[in-house]
């Protein structure tokens, strides 16, 4: 329930304004000496999703619940480029990504250990506080998305690819409540793809990451990831 009414609160600060009067999303214009206009966005792209892994490279590798992974990606700036007349647009952000995934056996979580591979949960007695619909895996990264745009008015095409930094990265699940870090259960380094397509200020992306969410130890598994995107 909370992250709904987080959801609904960060959709309502986005479209609020625009129900309220036009805004100009390219935001601040410098102009250069060369003929090539460069904007700075006031905007904060945001990014709301699922995420799944795929090519899992184990029998052990448990399945996930689609609908209970989240992506969530919020792009603090970016600077756009693109010259005067011109449909294509080249732009350079900031992003921070927030992924998390829900595993179908909610018995276990992935844990690190020197044998590499996950550990049941442990669960202590028969406590009903146990809530196995939570036991996630979560990691937090910043980035440096590169895109390049056509635009035809209000329409938006777009390709792109990303590298990210892992900044934090946890287990959790509930017993009744409880959380572990383990920043080593994740790769440090995420590079993706992503694509586009967005009319005014609401669109839809995917994004697929080449390098593995886990560490080789675990699975070689890539994540892929995709919703909608507001304020592109």
């Amino acid at each position: 329930m909370k992250k709904i009414i987080i959801l609904i609160a960060a959709l309502f600060l986005v479209i609020a304004p625009a129900a309220a009067q036009k805004i100009d999303y390219d935001g601040l214009e410098l102009t250069s000496g060369k003929g090539v206009d460069s904007n700075l966005r006031i905007a904060f792209p945001m990014f709301f999703g699922f995420s799944m892994p795929l090519g899992a490279d184990s029998a052990t590798f448990p399945q996930n619940k689609f609908f209970q992974s989240f992506y969530y990606g919020l792009e603090m700036v970016s600077i756009r480029f693109s010259a005067p007349s011109s449909p294509i647009e080249f732009s350079l952000g900031v992003r921070w990504t927030f992924m998390d995934i829900a595993f179908e056996d909610t018995s276990v979580t992935y844990r690190p250990s020197s044998e590499g591979g996950f550990k049941t949960v442990p669960i202590i007695g028969e406590s009903a506080t146990y809530d196995g619909t939570k036991s996630k895996v979560h990691a937090n990264y910043i980035g440096v998305p590169a895109r390049l745009y056509f635009t035809a008015g209000r329409a938006k095409l777009y390709a792109g690819a990303s590298a990210d930094y892992m900044v934090k990265g946890w287990t959790k699940y509930r017993n009744p409540a409880y959380r572990e870090n383990c920043d080593d259960l994740f790769n440090r380094f995420r590079a993706s793809a992503e694509v586009g397509a967005s009319y005014g200020i609401i669109g839809i992306f995917a994004n697929y990451a080449f390098t593995p969410f886990f560490t080789e130890s675990i699975s070689k598994s890539g994540v892929i990831s995709f919703g909608l995107t507001l304020g592109m």
